[in-house]
């Protein structure tokens, strides 16, 4: 058994491309995610005070945080940058933002995924590590240079990732009657606060409900067991891909919807895409051709890297040395201005000398043609020839270009799999088998098994989620491994209201950029603030005291952004609610608009006294008397 994992997993190698992918979607990703925590480090960190304002330091630590993730997208420092990024984010996401009773879902994504890219050869091609590796070896090579491979143990990696994170969630959902009943995506669409608008023609047809939320099933049970045979993997992948666009159209939550589409996207074959590419993207017929002299270790390593950067694959490289008697438009020039200047033959019609042919390659590339229309506009071209001018005149007064003349010493990168999955197998299998432990561990935290195996109420299921919870707080951390009940039963089915605040001067009367007047998410309900809000701050069965400081936050935050000085009198924040229909397992077309319909009702606001912000409920007695959030609205109105 051992040495069958080894060969199919181990030994196996497959094209770096999809890892590089991933590296690049997952650090873009992770950018928005920290811009985003940076635009409300305030609201995060601060404590209902107009004053309050997140420490300095943390500043400091975006910042470092944001250059190692711009290092990871690029592939530069590759692997100083991704340990950076993993010690950062296991202060940030593992201590500092993590919510005992909810994780933001993303964060446990980030966090492994982080984990493991410290030790993928995640560089090994489209980064700036694989162009200076590209341009070390074509100096000393003139023959195409193979594709960088990597151990599919890399791959399986982001298997299990998602793979794992799909069948935890499926323990809550075998456990729901309204995703059982089919239901599971419609339920949660028809509350305004979890869209950004009016999704009505999608979710009221009962016949189309059905087939999505039973193939969201049958999909997230299946995918773990059925990806591991590669002509699956295409279309298991496609299908998440689609999923998650559905989720990215509906649901506030786009980070995460791009981050598992970008997983996704990270197993399919490198073969798939390069059919996909020989398909659709590559160019039929080359638009340039390009002749260098190949005796230059210099313009070897310049068409190493060019050739690189040709996605559409539109130039064609030959060696003026074999190829130039052939073409008829470099006829009658003589051999030691061939050697001198780099010369290009465009559409067959066109020549193209210096300067201008690197003009004609940056345009022909597609990608890069802004950058070639600008070297051939004035001034630039004129200050780009002067300098080509000068490094060609150079190799003129030396004797030419060679190894000796104007060779340039490039030191190797490190080794792309040089870490602990390299070399021995035991300590991927070790990490394996604990991420395996882990999973089945943190398992008895789901109610799956108090559902059908040990009983709701048994001692034994109450002892097996103590088991999970302690584990999480050890292991979450340092690795994100958490459960994964997303969008169950239990985060909806109290909403028998929404809240949202609302900004009252006089006659003037503006909606804070929470919630629109239909109740749907605006700007500072998207992703980790739609979930804080709609989990940490309005939820009705919150305690009244952690609803109501949250709300300060928020209230201070906004006035602080808008410019408004609620401590002299400017105005007031009044708290409105909206009452609710829910109908997690009975189909019921038009509940959203009927919901969206419902009109909102004053039951408190928000005032400053000395400097900080508190909230006077309607009701003499609500705001102290009553427990939860629910009893205090439900009182003041």
């Amino acid at each position: 058994m051992v040495k069958w994992l080894k060969a199919k997993l181990y030994d196996r190698k497959e094209p770096a491309f999809p890892l590089a992918l991933f590296r690049m979607g997952f650090s873009l990703l992770f950018i928005l995610e920290v811009l985003q925590m940076m635009y409300f480090r305030d609201l995060i960190f601060q404590q209902d005070s107009l004053a309050a304002e997140a420490p300095a330091f943390l500043s400091v630590l975006f910042a470092l945080w944001l250059i190692a993730l711009v290092l990871l997208l690029i592939g530069a420092l590759t692997r100083p940058a991704a340990i950076v990024n993993y010690a950062i984010s296991v202060y940030m996401l593992g201590f500092v933002t993590v919510n005992e009773a909810n994780n933001w879902q993303v964060d446990s994504l980030f966090l492994t995924g982080a984990f493991l890219i410290m030790f993928m050869p995640v560089s090994a091609c489209i980064s700036v590590e694989s162009l200076m590796e590209r341009r070390r070896q074509a100096r000393v090579r003139v023959r195409k240079l193979p594709r960088p491979q990597a151990r599919f143990i890399h791959t399986s990696l982001l298997i299990l990732l998602i793979g794992l994170f799909y069948l935890d969630s499926m323990l809550y959902k075998l456990s729901s009657s309204m995703y059982l009943t089919g239901l599971g995506l419609w339920a949660p669409a028809s509350l305004p606060f979890t869209t950004y608008y009016d999704v009505s023609w999608l979710i009221d047809h009962h016949w189309l409900v059905l087939i999505l939320g039973y193939s969201l099933l049958v999909y997230e049970l299946l995918y773990v067991f059925l990806v591991w045979f590669k002509p699956l993997r295409v279309w298991l992948s496609i299908g998440g891909v689609l999923l998650h666009a559905g989720v990215l159209v509906v649901f506030p939550i786009p980070v995460m919807s791009l981050l598992v589409t970008v997983i996704h996207l990270a197993v399919i074959p490198e073969s798939a895409y390069r059919k996909l590419y020989d398909r659709l993207l590559a160019a039929k017929r080359k638009h340039l051709t390009v002749y260098y002299d190949r005796l230059c270790p210099l313009c070897r390593q310049t068409v190493g890297i060019l050739s690189a950067l040709d996605i559409c694959k539109a130039i064609e490289w030959k060696a003026l040395q074999d190829f130039a008697a052939e073409e008829k438009l470099l006829s009658g020039i003589p051999e030691a201005d061939l050697l001198h200047d780099i010369y290009a033959v465009e559409k067959g019609t066109k020549l193209h000398k210096g300067v201008d042919t690197y003009a004609a390659i940056l345009r022909s590339m597609g990608w890069t043609f802004p950058a070639g229309l600008l070297l051939g506009l004035p001034p630039v071209h004129g200050i780009a020839a002067r300098i080509y001018g000068a490094v060609a005149a150079r190799r003129k007064l030396e004797g030419g270009c060679t190894d000796s003349t104007c060779g340039i010493g490039i030191a190797a990168p490190p080794e792309q799999a040089a870490s602990v999955l390299a070399g021995k197998i035991w300590p991927a299998g070790t990490f394996l088998l604990l991420w395996g432990i882990s999973f089945i561990v943190l398992s008895f935290g789901t109610p799956f098994y108090g559902k059908y195996i040990t009983g709701e109420d048994s001692r034994t299921t109450a002892a097996l989620r103590d088991t999970a919870a302690v584990y999480k707080r050890i292991t979450y951390p340092v690795l994100g491994w958490s459960n994964h009940g997303v969008y169950t039963e239990s985060h909806f089915e109290d909403y028998r209201f929404q809240t949202r605040l609302v900004y009252v001067n006089g006659d003037a009367v503006t909606a804070l950029p929470i919630m629109d007047g239909s109740g749907f998410s605006r700007a500072y309900m998207v992703g980790r603030q739609w979930d804080h809000w709609a989990y940490a701050t309005a939820h009705p069965g919150l305690p009244f005291e952690q609803a109501s400081r949250s709300m300060l936050d928020y209230a201070a935050f906004w006035a602080e952004r808008s410019g408004v000085d609620l401590a002299f009198g400017n105005g007031r924040i009044e708290i409105q609610r909206k009452p609710l229909e829910v109908s997690m397992d009975e189909f019921r077309p038009g509940l959203l608009k009927a919901n969206m319909a419902q009109p909102w009702t004053r039951v408190g606001e928000i005032t400053a006294s000395g400097g900080e912000l508190q909230i006077v409920m309607d009701a003499e007695e609500a705001g102290e008397a009553q427990a939860t959030w629910r009893e205090a609205v439900e009182g003041a109105g």
